[in-house]
């Protein structure tokens, strides 16, 4: 446990018997309002140099004590290589949608931890875009080596819609192995981002009906799209991108 992690475990703890957050305006708000976290691990920088770069949140949309652990995971994402900006807006969401101060925290957590294990498992060259999908799939309980088979399947930086509709699979009921399977074959097949946006929505319109009904389209389309009877309907396009699924 890293000396960060553990001051986290101790805020956090102590955030539990307290109230969710503070109100506006309060004297234990965090002044300035934009508050820098510097990737750097250490807070001691040489005279005459600039820190790597500069992490700006909101720190006046935390108690003071969730600001402190906000920043600790900030800074130590920062020093694995992590998007920042990913979890600081993870953040500012939970503050948005008035989210208990430990919920805050832990969400965040979670999402360094689901981010650390994307990276390793897309390699180097890999997207932002592409890191959160993957973290997304992964938090959806996708399991890391099936992200990275996608990842060896796909063009460099092009495997964002590929994780997005097998997240969007396994999130409407369809059993992980069978959404992996079809997502897999879906990859191979010519015109291959038309053909997974055509299958999210086949499923998407027949999961209503139960999971049972959704498994049964997605068999369907994966048979008719292999035998060639069916093809996408139009191309992909930059304004035509598989629908995210809800963040948890």
């Amino acid at each position: 446990m890293t000396p960060w992690t553990g001051a986290i475990v101790l805020l956090a703890a102590q955030l539990a018997t307290q109230s969710p957050g503070l109100p506006s305006g309060s004297p234990s708000a965090i002044a300035p309002t934009l508050v820098a976290v510097r990737a750097a691990a250490s807070d001691t920088v040489p005279q005459g140099q600039v820190p790597k770069r500069q992490i700006l949140f909101d720190a006046s949309r935390f108690d003071s004590l969730t600001a402190t652990s906000l920043r600790a995971l900030f800074e130590e994402a920062a020093d694995r290589g992590l998007p920042v900006r990913l979890l600081v807006n993870r953040a500012l969401e939970g503050a948005a949608r008035r989210v208990g101060s430990a919920r805050i925290l832990r969400v965040v957590h979670e999402w360094s931890d689901a981010l650390s294990t994307a990276k390793f498992a897309l390699g180097e060259g890999t997207t932002e875009a592409e890191l959160d999908a993957a973290a997304t799939a992964i938090r959806a309980g996708i399991e890391p080596r099936t992200v990275a088979s996608l990842r060896t399947m796909r063009a460099p930086g092009t495997t964002v819609t590929a994780l997005v509709v097998l997240t969007d699979l396994v999130q409407r009921g369809v059993p992980a192995a069978t959404a992996r399977e079809a997502v897999v074959t879906m990859a191979k097949q010519p015109r291959s981002d038309d053909a997974l946006l055509g299958l999210q929505l086949t499923v998407a319109k027949n999961a209503q009906r139960g999971p049972g009904m959704a498994v049964d389209a997605l068999n369907r389309y994966v048979r008719t799209t292999e035998a060639g009877t069916i093809s996408p309907s139009s191309p992909a396009a930059a304004d035509r991108k598989p629908v995210r699924p809800p963040d948890s």
